[in-house]
Parts: C-alpha cells; structure tokens; sequence
C-alpha cells in the first residue's frame, strides 16, 4: 500500500514538471509576439491545460496497456520509469531545451520493464496485431509512438509551411496594422486551442501510467486487506480474474471454470469488464456442451450493454459538436467481438476459445474520474510555474514571430495533437509546436530559422527515448541488485 502512494505521488511529481517544462510549447508564441504578457499566457495555459486534460482517454488506455506487457511491471518498475523521465525532462529543463516529456516517459517505461524482465525483449510490445470494431489494427511501440514520432514533425513543419502561405495569399493585400490587430486577437484562440491540445495529449499518459500502477498492484493481490476507505484505489481486474483467464488461455478450463467466469463478472461494476467476462462464460460453457448456460450469459451481457447504451444516450456532452466525439463512451459489443476474434482464429490456425481469453486479457481499463481530476488539477499547477527558459528558446532564439505567425503555428500543432490524441498516438507536444514554428519560420526565408538552436533541438530529441530508458533501466538494475 505504502509503495503504491509513492508510485502515485512520484506519478503526479513528473505531471508538475511536465505542466511547467512543457508550458512553453502552449504559450511561447503568443508571449513571443507580445500577444500576452507570460503571466496572462501562463494562465490561460493552466486553464485550457485544466479542460483539455479532462476530455478522452485514448493516449491513457495506450499508455496503460499497449506499450509494455504488464506482467513485467511492477511499482518499482513504474516508480523506476518516471525517475528517467524527471531526470531527462528537468535536465532540458535547465539547459532551456523543449525535449519532449511525452517520450522521456515512454523511453522510461520501456527501459525499467526491460531491466525488470531480465533483457528479455518480448517484454515490450513492439507491433501486434488487435482487432478492434472487428478490424485488424496495429498497435505497440512502432506504431503508436515510434512512428508518430517520425510522422509527426513532419506533418508539423509542412503543416505551418501550407497553413502559413495560404495566410499569406489570402492577406496580400491588407494592411500590415489590421493583420496585427485582428491576429493578435485571433492568436487567444489558437493559444487556448494549443492549451487544450496540450491538455489532451500529455496530462493522460500520467493518468495511464497511474493507472498501469493500480491494474498491477489489484492484480497482483496487493488490494487484498484494503480499508474500505481506499477501495477507490481497486481495478476491475483481479487475481481471481487473472487466475481464470490464464486457465482458458492454457486449455485448462471446465465448466466450473465458466461458472467463475460469470461470478467474477458479477462482481464488477456494470461495463465493459462485466460484459467482457460474461461473454467468456459464454464460449466456455458452449466449449463444454451447456448452450442453455451460454445462452444465460449472453443474455446478461446483453441486458447490461443495452442499459450501458441507453445511459449514454441520455448523457448531454456527447451532443456537443466537435467536443462529443471526445468524450462520448463508445461500447463494445463483446458478443460480436469474441464472435469476430472467433472467426480470425480459424483463419489463423489457432486456437478460438485462447484467442478469446486472450482478447479479454488485453482489455484496459477506462482511467478512473478521480486520477483524471487529480492529474488535470496537477498539471495545471506545473503549468502556472511557468518555464521562461524553453520560452525564450522557442519563442525568441529560434525565429521572430508576428501575430499571424504565432496562430499559423499554434493551430497547425494543436490539431495534430487533437487527432493523434483521439486515435490514442503518443505524439510529443514538443515536436509539433517546434516544427510548426520552423515550417511557420521558413515561408520568410530558410535563414530566419537560427540552426544552431535547431540542431540543439534536434539533439535533444533523438537522445530523448534513450536517455530516459537507460536511466529507468540502470535504476531498475540497481533496485533489483539492493533487493536480490
């Protein structure tokens, strides 16, 4: 228990300086055209950071169980993985480097698991495959962080370049006062937008990471003598449910196994884990010839999924336009679904009812509202600290930004950010809003860009993910020798 409060405060330590060494990359353009005052910006950095970190949770869930397999995790291992990423991020910090915190914590969770899992390289989830909405889709390192984190400087820097020189077309003609007027109004909202943005993308990979923390210790019985006062730290998954899947999963299963398959079900609060585990009741009890205890259970995961729905459809935010795609609570249908991974598994060659188990195995669980406030409120907190050395970096040293320039750039990166994050990608604030400033930069001229700074970027960059994994892997190393 003890362990876990450090895990979770250790967790909320890297959001604060996360809020604050990432708080350049929401307002360094607006504070650099004098658009705001950083005081002003700083603040409307913390609110809109606030709102942001509240909507969604696709980055969480790809945090929390797509990178690293959790049987090699510990809150060691966690507590190890966010030491690299406060080593890197307050090392740039104070060199004045926008270094991104997205991937010092992902280089520090792959490199405390690996250390963890004696170098055994299967303890990371490279690229898998996963159906999902009965589609194939790729997912682990490569896919979610690896290339996003190619892709999207990339996308960055030729998105402010468009965005930029179609600004330019547009406004040829007018007057350079009422350009500077009107876009240094307009540059609130494309500050706000980055806010928010920033918000979405990179408050919920703590959350993830919190919540990986408290999925390990449920699972591992470490909430087993909990006081009641705590049981708000217990997930859904619990040794007792780990124990069954593991048991379908090897062919050791029977028809008692389904009968503990629906009571563990039960003792799950309405939702996707209930549904997942009775459906999986469902295929063992048909594996064994009992079709009226499948039909049972099925009938019980339908009865809960359409009452799920229903409350759903009631909800007001997901008619919001725009802002109801975000937080709207898509629910799957897990009869499809296990009838889907069914069908994939024959065609595969492999084994149906261990692909299904397998399926429910992966299921993460959606962050609880609790680590969502407290993580949104957090980073917040870090955010109005401020963090004028990565400002000036950004916003003075790299290129002179007008108005106009600062909205091109700020509303080019916040929507990269908005789409990656909804796809649950973990893209680096850092990387968008640098490069959207430099393909900004470059509709002047290639020589407004000063590449001394950028090459310092540049560095910083491709030292991130294993820099913060080699100092998660050392210090995981170090724990396991004082321990061992």
């Amino acid at each position: 228990m003890t362990l876990i409060i450090v895990v979770i405060l250790v967790a909320l330590a890297f959001e604060f300086i996360n809020g604050f060494h990432d708080t350049a990359n929401s307002i360094a353009t607006v504070v650099s055209t004098k658009v705001l005052t950083p005081r002003q910006a700083i603040m409307l950095a913390a609110v809109t950071n606030l709102i942001g970190a509240l909507v969604g949770h696709a980055v969480a869930k790809t945090v929390s169980s797509g990178l690293v397999d959790s049987q090699f995790v510990t809150s060691q291992t966690i507590i190890c993985a966010l030491f690299g990423g406060i080593v890197w991020n307050l090392l740039t910090w104070w060199f004045g480097l926008p270094s991104s915190s997205t991937h010092a914590m992902v280089g520090g969770l792959c490199g405390a698991t690996l250390a963890n899992a004696q170098n055994n390289w299967d303890a990371i989830i490279w690229s898998q495959e996963k159906l999902k909405d009965g589609k194939v889709v790729m997912e682990g390192v490569l896919h979610k962080v690896i290339w996003p984190m190619l892709g999207s400087p990339v996308v960055g820097l030729v998105g402010g370049f468009i965005v930029m020189t179609l600004l330019y077309a547009l406004l040829r003609n007018a007057r350079p006062m009422w350009v500077n007027r009107f876009f240094g109004r307009a540059q609130i909202f494309s500050a706000s937008y980055m806010g928010f943005a920033h918000g979405l993308a990179d408050a919920q990979k703590t959350m993830g990471i919190i919540t990986l923390a408290l999925v390990t210790a449920t699972t591992a019985g470490s909430f087993e003598d909990l006081p009641k006062a705590f049981n708000f730290l217990k997930m859904e998954k619990t040794p007792e449910a780990e124990v069954l899947l593991l048991e379908v999963i090897d062919g050791k299963h029977s028809l008692e196994t389904a009968a503990r398959l629906e009571t563990e079900g039960f003792k799950m609060r309405s939702g996707e884990f209930r549904e997942a585990f009775l459906a999986l009741a469902a295929e063992v009890h048909d594996a064994h010839g009992d079709p009226e205890g499948a039909a049972r259970s099925r009938d019980d995961v339908r009865k809960d999924y359409d009452a799920n729905v229903a409350a759903e459809g009631e909800r007001f935010l997901p008619k919001i336009p725009i802002l109801g795609s975000m937080v709207a609570v898509k629910y799957t249908d897990w009869i499809k679904t296990l009838n889907d991974v069914r069908a994939k598994a024959e065609t595969d060659g492999k084994v149906p009812l261990a692909e299904m188990a397998s399926k429910v195995r992966e299921l993460a669980p959606d962050v609880p509202p609790w680590i969502k406030v407290v993580c949104a409120l957090v980073m917040a907190a870090g955010t109005s600290a401020g963090g004028w050395r990565i400002i000036k970096t950004m916003g003075h040293k790299m290129v002179k930004l007008q108005p106009v320039h600062g909205f091109a750039a700020e509303t080019t990166a916040a929507t990269l950010l908005a789409v990656t994050g909804k796809f649950g990608m973990t893209v680096s604030t850092t990387h968008s809003i640098t490069t959207a400033i430099m393909g900004v930069g470059a509709t002047k001229r290639f020589s407004a860009i000063d590449m001394k700074i950028v090459k310092k970027i540049l560095g910083a960059w491709v030292l991130t993910l294993p820099a913060a994994g080699g100092v998660a892997y050392v210090s995981m190393w170090l724990w396991l020798k004082v321990a061992g």
